[in-house]
């Protein structure tokens, strides 16, 4: 049955022809009875095809599953709940795909019935601008949620409305913990009244502004955190409230990387003591103008050789538990400093002179107590030198340059404690000469080598030579090894001194093989800072190589310390000169930690005993300790040098012993390249 369209005169047409709207007129069962041309362009139906249909055909299948029974409802009760109240519903095209629209119905009675008018305004558009709002929002949060700086806003009443991730998650809290709560609960104390000053002023401004500072913040755990902020107020949303937006880039790192940097401008990370910059600034802010104070230079000597046995851990932990020691022992106003390795050095008030001298001894039994560490017990050697204030100094580092000349008069007495004098300035400005003149040396070529034969017991033979260094200065005369090695090992020369004997040997051994003459190796002593070097190997072999020379062309004498030195580049470098046929020697065996423990496993050739043994090798312990000497090294395969012989029953006991080489003064004594050429030329 046909639904006949309402007649509309040509003002109505002309409005309903005009709405940008669709326009649809259904009757009491639903029947489409006018379908405007917007309609048409929004169903996609044209008006022929609907018209007198069901208007659920612009429905999806579930709105037009209940229509029905909405206008049977209405028809019975006389309510609706749509007429005059729009709402946003779905329509349906005429291809099946689904919209948005915003439906508003309107109510006529006619003389055919009840006419409902259905205004559908497309919504897709709206929608659209809608869903990509929220997803810009979306992505906006998900950036800012995720953003490493703190980000909140703060209320008028600087309360937290909204943080991000990193707010929470860098403070350790949830959410929900810090929403509402004001900023100051998480500002450290120090730094409350510098924050609300920043942000007063921000409250006080009428326009937008921003504000940056620096301030403290704590976490939940009570850890501090240094926060840099900028604080922007954002436009008012209403005339008596705004809001404040807060960033803040966690600045600790940074903060914590300055205040260490600035630490060990001062302090000795290990020990925490002063260093030597931090000791004048301490002593520029609290001694100054003492009356009565003493220095105290302390050097604990046989450090390194415990560091080299056990590895530097174990001496790192002996340092602090000796620094703790000292700490402890001497009074609470005292300046200490760690200058160096196994140095401290303190600064100490007095009541009188004498006072110094108990305390001296006091710190070193504190010193010189066991240790136990590493499961064993160890002991360090320590001695003390002493100035004070106002024996004709009252300058800080002068002071402490007699304690250090005072302390190297105490090693070389073996004495505990010295207190310094004239004679001991004397010997410290020779040392400082003789420092200087190493330096002029090394650069002058002043220096000369002389090599001592070396002889095998039993028949004779000449088995080679050692290099041993000697120094004729034009200013100082001709100064002992003992005295200025030890110093260039001291002032950490002692590499460049090891070079020089190196390069002028074995250029001394390509010029005679050059010459057609044969020589037999070479022993040059290396000291325990070169020989614990990563790259000695390689420039002993380039050092070869340059000259054409094979690495066996020398032998290297170490110290008992270095062979017992456990750390992994020493063993490598002994196990490469061994690999590439150049031998090694202990030299001075007997001095420090004999041990068959460390002997059996070490990749050494030779062992060399020193002459304190072989000087009275009858008397009952020194013919012991020897014998013992050379049965342990040949338990472990090693050759064994005697030095020092200068009698023929010295040689003979050591030949009855086992001992297979011989050197000293009955044999030859150091002589000149010069010479040695003379011999080849004579034999």
């Amino acid at each position: 049955m046909s639904n006949p369209e309402p007649q509309f005169d040509a003002i109505q047409q002309a409005i309903m022809d005009a709405a940008v709207d669709a326009i649809i007129i259904i009757n009491e069962k639903g029947l489409i009875s006018y379908f405007s041309s917007s309609a048409e362009r929004l169903f996609g139906y044209d008006r022929v095809e609907v018209l007198g249909q069901n208007v659920k055909v612009l429905m999806p299948a579930k709105d037009a599953h209940a229509h029905d029974g909405y206008l049977q409802n209405y028809a019975r009760s006389g309510r609706a709940k749509v007429i005059g109240i729009g709402r946003d519903v779905l329509g349906r095209r005429k291809d099946g795909s689904i919209f948005p629209m915003h439906l508003s119905v309107g109510e006529a009675k006619t003389a055919e019935g009840r006419l409902f008018v259905g205004i559908c305004h497309d919504l897709s558009e709206f929608k659209g601008l809608l869903e990509q709002l929220s997803s810009a929002e979306r992505r906006y949060k998900d950036i800012i949620q995720y953003q490493r700086e703190f980000i909140c806003r703060l209320s008028s009443s600087l309360r937290l409305s909204f943080v991000n991730n990193a707010f929470c998650e860098q403070l350790g809290y949830q959410e929900s913990e810090v929403m509402g709560i004001s900023l100051m609960e998480f500002i450290h104390e120090d730094d409350r009244q510098k924050v609300e000053s920043i942000l007063n002023r921000l409250r006080a401004e009428q326009d937008e502004a921003s504000l940056s500072l620096s301030c403290a913040v704590l976490d939940q755990q009570g850890s501090t955190h240094f926060i840099d902020w900028t604080f922007r107020t954002l436009p008012a949303s209403s005339e008596f409230h705004y809001e404040i937006q807060a960033i803040g880039n966690n600045i600790t790192e940074q903060v914590k990387a300055k205040q260490h940097a600035k630490f060990l401008a001062e302090y000795d990370s290990l020990t925490g003591f002063f260093n030597k910059d931090g000791l004048n600034r301490a002593f520029a802010r609290t001694l100054g103008n003492a009356e009565h104070y003493a220095v105290f230079f302390t050097d604990c000597y046989r450090f390194r050789l415990i560091n080299e046995k056990y590895g530097q851990d174990v001496g790192d932990l002996m340092l602090i538990e000796a620094a703790q020691r000292i700490k402890s022992c001497m009074p609470a106003d005292s300046l200490i400093c760690r200058p160096g390795a196994d140095d401290f050095l303190l600064v100490v008030p007095l009541e009188d002179k004498a006072q110094a001298l108990q305390l001296a001894e006091t710190l070193l039994q504190s010193i010189i107590e066991p240790y136990f560490l590493a499961g064993e017990k160890l002991v360090l050697s320590a001695v003390v030198g002493i100035s004070f204030y106002g024996d004709g100094a009252t300058d800080l580092p002068v002071l402490v340059r007699q304690a250090e000349s005072a302390m190297f008069e105490a090693k070389a007495s073996h004495h505990p404690v010295r207190v310094y004098h004239q004679d001991i300035h004397q010997q410290l400005t020779m040392r400082l000469e003789i420092e200087q003149g190493i330096r002029r040396a090394l650069d002058l070529n002043l220096f000369e080598v002389v090599l001592q034969a070396k002889y095998n017991l039993a028949d004779m033979n000449l088995d080679g030579y050692e290099a041993l260094i000697r120094w004729h200065d034009p200013e100082l005369g001709t100064v002992s090894p003992q005295v200025f090695v030890a110093i260039a090992e001291k002032v950490n020369l002692g590499i460049e001194l090891d070079i020089w004997v190196l390069s002028n040997v074995l250029r001394q051994i390509c010029a005679w093989r050059n010459a057609g003459f044969e020589v037999k190796p070479i022993a040059v002593n290396i000291t325990a800072a070169h020989f614990s070097l990563p790259g000695l190997f390689s420039q002993v072999e380039r050092m070869t190589a340059e000259l054409d020379l094979p690495m066996n062309c020398i032998e290297l004498e170490i110290t008992e310390g270095v062979a017992m030195g456990n750390s992994q580049v020493i063993m490598d470098n002994l196990q490469l000169f061994k690999r590439h046929g150049v031998n090694i020697a202990i030299d001075d065996f007997g001095t420090g930690y004999s041990s068959l423990g460390y002997l059996k496993d070490l990749p050494v050739q030779l062992l060399k005993i020193d002459r304190v043994f072989i000087k009275d090798i009858e008397h009952p312990k020194n013919y012991g300790l020897v014998n013992a000497m050379i049965a342990m090294a040949d338990a472990v395969g090693m050759r064994v040098l005697a030095e020092g012989i200068e009698t023929e029953r010295q040689r003979d006991i050591l030949l009855k012993m086992g001992c297979d080489l011989g050197q000293g003064y009955l044999f030859a004594k150091p002589v000149s390249y010069a010479e040695i050429e003379a011999n080849f030329l004579s034999a």
